[in-house]
């Protein structure tokens, strides 16, 4: 069959998307003996199925590697994407990163769009997304959409589990931002080496010889540690090297006063972001930014008109209460988190947070002895348990902390922590962030932490 033909057909790799007449690739042949959905896909008389295993159909194409075609077809269905694209990856600070980036050009009515684990923005447009690193095919025909609406400029966030899986395959980026590294995702990934080893993925197969790396010097070492042969631009934060310099920062209640070196200038800007970590996101995409070729002085113009994105370090206040709503969700998120508020406020913090099910339990213990260490008043309550018993799991970290209570209703837990709450105490609601939903088994019931301390306030 030729390859022109094919192309003209929708191609989907998920039973539950597909429609009569696409073409499907049977992915899971590639690792596994039966396809549990195939039944499912053949009832739906599918154009054509490119699967590995023989199977009762009249149209298929039996191949070595169906994953080696789909990626082959795809890049040939999605050829024309835009030139300059650009990754964030990192076990945290990714969609900040990207959001900081994609808002700068935006405030300079430059044509951006920006690929995440809040969705497609593309301008000032968006929809949503399940995924931090969507399927390899639908970026790809995003990419391929935004391209034909003249936006040449799109950035990444780069997940281990997307690089593992090939989600980014064929992607070349002209410049990369690796945030930090620290402990996630061990349920997937077993151990921190092969953590690693997927982070890396990005490095060996998406970046050009000379390609722009923008990372501190212990993310650097680690890189040129693991015998990758390409030589890279390393941008630092360095106070020799770089156009511009972060030489300081000092906290303003809910904002930032930062201090930039430019051409031997100081310019001293109140930015609306709180914690080392989001001054050091921010730094980490204007270095970007510049890398991408946005003019220093249109990048210092825009800096105070930037905005937080919804679930980080969000803070709300009334007259004598003060709730920050975050996503840390690990155990070195957790901790920067809870000083970035002590440093902020002078004020003992307050905690609302659980552990996901299904996932890496060896967070548990961590996050729990982190909250026993640093919070005053603790509530450990339920945040996607999944198919464990909630039960069992805030039981679990409460045994490393001992004290506070366990709510396993994560609205009353809120709601009873907003009032134990002093106006001589910050309440930290971490976890869910800009999630909007408890995975209860297999189903997404509708929750909102942010909704729920607007409405106790």
């Amino acid at each position: 069959m030729k390859t022109s033909k094919l192309i003209e057909k929708n191609f989907c790799s998920d039973s539950r998307q597909l429609k009569k007449n696409d073409v499907f690739f049977d992915l899971i042949s590639n690792t596994k003996k039966n396809n549990p959905y195939l039944q499912d896909v053949i009832r739906k008389k599918p154009f054509l199925i490119i699967t590995k295993k023989k199977i009762n159909y009249k149209n298929i194409l039996i191949v070595k590697d169906v994953k080696k075609i789909y990626f082959f077809l795809i890049k040939k269905k999605f050829n024309d994407i835009p030139k300059n694209l650009y990754a964030v990856t990192g076990t945290n600070g990714k969609t900040s990163v990207a959001s900081f980036f994609h808002q700068m050009y935006m405030l300079n009515n430059l044509p951006c769009a920006n690929i995440g684990t809040l969705g497609y923005y593309y301008n000032n447009k968006s929809k949503k997304n399940n995924l931090t690193t969507p399927d390899n095919i639908d970026i790809l025909r995003f990419l391929n959409f935004i391209n034909k609406n003249k936006i040449n400029n799109a950035i990444v966030e780069a997940s281990s589990h997307g690089l593992h899986q090939g989600r980014l395959s064929g992607l070349k980026f002209k410049g990369v931002v690796f945030t930090n590294f620290s402990r996630d995702h061990l349920d997937y990934h077993k151990s921190m080496k092969s953590y690693l080893k997927a982070k890396l993925i990005l490095f060996r197969e998406n970046l050009k010889q000379n390609s722009k790396v923008i990372c501190d010097k212990k993310i650097k070492k680690i890189i040129k540690g693991n015998d990758i042969k390409k030589k890279y631009n390393f941008i630092l934060q360095s106070k020799n090297k770089n156009t511009l310099k972060l030489i300081g920062s000092k906290p303003q209640g809910s904002k930032t006063q930062i201090k930039l070196n430019y051409k031997n200038s100081i310019y001293n800007i109140l930015v609306n972001f709180i914690g080392n970590f989001q001054i050091e996101n921010l730094f980490h995409a204007i270095m970007l930014a510049i890398s991408s070729g946005l003019k220093v002085e249109k990048i210092l113009k825009i800096l105070p008109l930037l905005k937080p994105i919804k679930g980080r370090l969000n803070i709300f206040k009334n007259k004598n209460k003060i709730i920050c709503l975050d996503y840390a969700h690990t155990p070195d998120g957790l901790e920067k988190t809870i000083n970035t508020l002590k440093d902020h406020f002078k004020k003992r913090v307050n905690i609302v947070f659980g552990c996901g099910g299904n996932r890496d339990k060896g967070k548990r213990m961590k996050m729990g002895r982190i909250v026993n260490k640093l919070c005053k008043n603790i509530v450990v309550t339920d945040d996607n348990p999944r198919h464990e018993d909630a039960k069992k799991i805030t039981k679990q970290i409460y045994n490393f902390i001992r004290r506070g209570q366990i709510i396993n209703n994560r609205k009353k837990a809120i709601n009873i922590a907003i009032k134990n709450t002093s106006s001589e105490e910050v309440l930290l609601v971490a976890g869910k962030g800009h999630e909007n939903y408890q995975i209860i088994k297999d189903k997404k019931v509708y929750f909102s932490d942010q909704r729920e301390i607007i409405k106790n306030l």
